[in-house]
């Protein structure tokens, strides 16, 4: 008995699933309902209710054979992306009494190839269309691929359309009445226009104002604007349709390019209004990055497959996204209001583009308006908010830059105040004071200028430093001028301050001003400056109760000795003779100590020094000389006595002497003949004293010079008479 109940349950149960079975088969297998185009509402009606799909995966199948394969119904508008050919069945059928003009529209203008087939009319394509034919080839030129049908009352056909694309295969087809879409167009333009016309204004007010500031944050702005328009222009079939109708590779493929220069301009403009490279290092390294790649892949895109390239955009939009919201989130917890509409912008944006997606996978009603034009208004809206919050963020950084105005501006008149009084310390300071730049010229100076030289300060601006230094006509190899610029240049190389003697030129007294300078450097606005404080030689007060002095010197190889001790054995001369026999007396004792050095001591020839000169190393040749063990441990003896009759000098060197007759006994218009370089201070010296007198070895001389001339000489005098 259980056996049999067992049997009996086990057959019950076999033939309910058959039946579950076949019910399931029967039903799937029905075939849709047909589409009544004399029913159609006044907004449309979407085909996929009334749509069957069969997926042709060997490609080449004639009209005829695709005919007997299985349909399937669709379950969606969306097939993902696929290279094969997809065709798409619609039984139609007129119930009404009268003919019915109506409208098919495939609202999706990425679509390479379309082709519409009637099963009435066999194997023949009735209507072409897809961004792979040319425009005009559409039956209807509008954006979308539209084709206008006729059914005739109690007429059945079946339309079939034959979709091949490398994008997404999008089957988002609606149906209208003639006399309902044009009108819609016309409207739908309208909108359009206005939407787009708003966006351009927006860039364009923008790039104005970056025209006229120079902020780049409004470049950026424009630029962002700007590649968000040509992308919708291409994604709603407009750039097609008015700007390259016959371009049909490029249509089809600059899509992607305009979608990666999005990415790399909002990555940009994310950077530019955060001040991202100042506030947030990390950030905008990460966004420079996806930029640059943006860019790059702006110019490759034109060659990448749709899908690829799609996958790629998302990936780079994801992580700048993720960057937007960081940098939003950290904006508005520093109570920045610009943040806040930041962030609103950027959500408005996505809901507009999710309210896009939902309508497209059929989520949302296409009748619903806010659906049909998510896009349109969440970027319009993302727009104005990001005008706002770019509004706002100038109006504070305007806050900020005038609070730091009125701070320049009270620096400003600190500054002036300063530079005022310092002006007036520079033109009244006793000392002389010049400002040089970094080649020597001389920049300004102050009016103790005149006093001391009798030039006026304007008389020497733009002139080298050196024009002021003291040289006889003809002897530019002065050993002054030689030891200025050595400071001078010295200081220049070195910035380290320098003090040293040296004199003057004077304009109206044709005799040197000896006077102690120091060079330091300072900075200004145009860059590092040299001061220079120039200041005379103080007279000492005792000096004018001298009756007489003498001294003995002893003095090592340097040249500026030879300057500084000639100052020093001249400085108490003014008690007993005037100011022309001192510059004659100094300039001579100068040369005669020069020369024991250069040629006694240091053993340099005239043709040595000769060579140096016009070569231009001289002094690096006089300093190698004194480094030199054997040269540089001589020194020169120096004995000196004053009295009101005569001033002599007793110099003597440690070197191999000369032929002193020589030179003696050349007059000194043969010197000029000859061109001889050197000399002339031996016989300048023989001018101007009474008494040059040279031992037989020549390097020991004997310089009198009467301040008072006796009546008569009854002997040659030496030394020791001097006393």
């Amino acid at each position: 008995m259980k056996e049999i109940f067992n049997r009996l349950a086990t057959d019950v149960l076999r033939v309910f699933f058959r039946l579950v079975a076949t019910a399931f088969l029967f039903f799937y297998s029905l075939p849709i309902f047909s589409f009544d185009p004399s029913s159609l509402p006044e907004d449309g009606t979407s085909m996929l209710p009334f749509a069957e799909v069969w997926i042709d995966e060997k490609g080449g199948t004639s009209f005829a054979e695709m005919r007997r394969q299985k349909f399937i119904p669709l379950t969606g508008s969306s097939l993902g992306y696929s290279s094969h050919v997809h065709w798409f069945r619609i039984p139609v059928e007129n119930l009404s009494s009268e003919t019915v003009d109506w409208i098919l529209e495939i609202h999706y203008s990425q679509l390479d190839h379309v082709e519409l087939f009637l099963g009435s009319k066999g194997d023949t394509v009735i209507f072409r269309g897809g961004d792979r034919i040319p425009f005009r080839e559409r039956p209807i030129q509008y954006r979308f691929p539209s084709f206008p049908l006729e059914l005739r009352s109690g007429e059945k056909d079946t339309v079939y359309l034959k979709i091949e694309t490398k994008s997404s295969v999008n089957f988002t087809v609606f149906a209208y009445k003639a006399e309902d879409f044009f009108p819609k167009i016309s409207n739908e333009q309208i909108l359009l226009g206005l939407y787009f016309g708003s966006l351009m204004v927006m860039a364009l007010y923008n790039l104005f104002l970056f025209l006229s500031t120079r902020e780049r944050t409004y470049l950026a702005f424009f630029l962002y604007v700007a590649s968000g328009i040509l992308v919708q222009w291409s994604l709603n079939g407009y750039a097609f349709q008015f700007f390259w109708p016959n371009a049909v590779d490029w249509a089809s493929n600059i899509v992607t390019c305009f979608s990666f220069l999005v990415a790399g301009m909002t990555a940009n403009f994310v950077r530019c209004y955060f001040d991202a490279g100042e506030n947030y290092p990390g950030s905008d390294r990460i966004l420079k990055v996806i930029s640059n790649l943006s860019y790059i892949l702006t110019i490759l895109g034109y060659f990448i497959p749709f899908g690829i390239g799609l996958a790629i955009y998302i990936f780079l939009s994801t992580i700048t996204f993720g960057a937007i919201l960081y940098l939003g989130i950290q904006g508005f917890t520093r109570n920045l209001r610009s943040a806040l509409f930041f962030l609103g912008a950027w959500i408005a944006l996505v809901s507009g583009a999710l309210l896009f997606v939902l309508r497209f996978s059929d989520w949302v009603s296409h009748h619903l308006t806010i659906a049909y034009w998510g896009v349109e208004i969440g970027t319009s809206l993302h727009v104005l908010l990001l005008a706002l919050a770019l509004a706002d963020r100038v109006n504070s950084l305007s806050k900020d830059l005038s609070s730091k105005v009125e701070d320049l501006n009270d620096a400003k008149h600190a500054i002036e105040q300063s530079e005022l009084r310092f002006r007036n310390l520079f033109e009244g300071a006793e000392e002389l004071l010049l400002t040089l730049d970094q080649e020597g010229k001389i920049k300004d100076a102050n009016r103790t200028l005149s006093r001391l030289t009798g030039y006026r300060p304007l008389e020497v601006e733009e002139k080298n430093f050196l024009d002021l230094i003291y040289s006889v006509e003809g002897q530019e190899d002065s050993i002054v001028l030689l030891l200025a610029e050595e400071k001078l240049q010295e200081h220049l190389k070195t910035r380290k301050t320098v003090e040293f003697h040296s004199e003057f030129k004077q304009k109206y007294v044709m005799e040197p001003k000896p006077v102690k300078i120091r060079l330091q450097s300072f900075e200004s606005e145009s860059g590092r400056m040299v001061l220079g404080k120039v200041s005379e030689i103080s007279e000492d007060i005792l000096s004018r109760f001298l009756v007489s002095e003498s001294m003995h010197f002893t003095v090592n190889n340097y040249l500026r000795n030879a300057d500084i001790l000639s100052r020093q054995l001249t400085s108490n001369l003014s008690q007993f003779t005037g100011s022309e026999v001192i510059t004659a007396i100094r300039t001579c004792v100068r040369e005669v100590l020069i020369n024991a050095i250069e040629h006694g001591n240091l053993g340099i020839s005239f043709d040595e020094k000769t060579e140096s000169m016009k070569s231009g190393n001289y002094m690096e040749f006089i300093q190698k000389r004194q480094r030199e063990a054997f040269y540089g441990a001589r020194s020169v003896t120096v004995a000196y006595s004053l009295n009101a009759k005569r001033i002599g000098f007793e110099i003597e060197d440690q070197g191999d002497g000369f032929d002193f007759k020589k030179v003696l006994n050349i007059d000194g218009d043969k010197l000029n003949e000859e061109s001889f370089t050197h000399g002339r201070g031996i016989m300048m010296t023989r001018k101007v004293f009474d008494v040059v007198k040279f031992n037989d070895k020549g390097n020991k001389v004997l310089l009198i010079k009467y301040l008072q001339k006796p009546l008569k000489y009854k002997r040659e005098p030496s030394f020791l008479d001097i006393d």
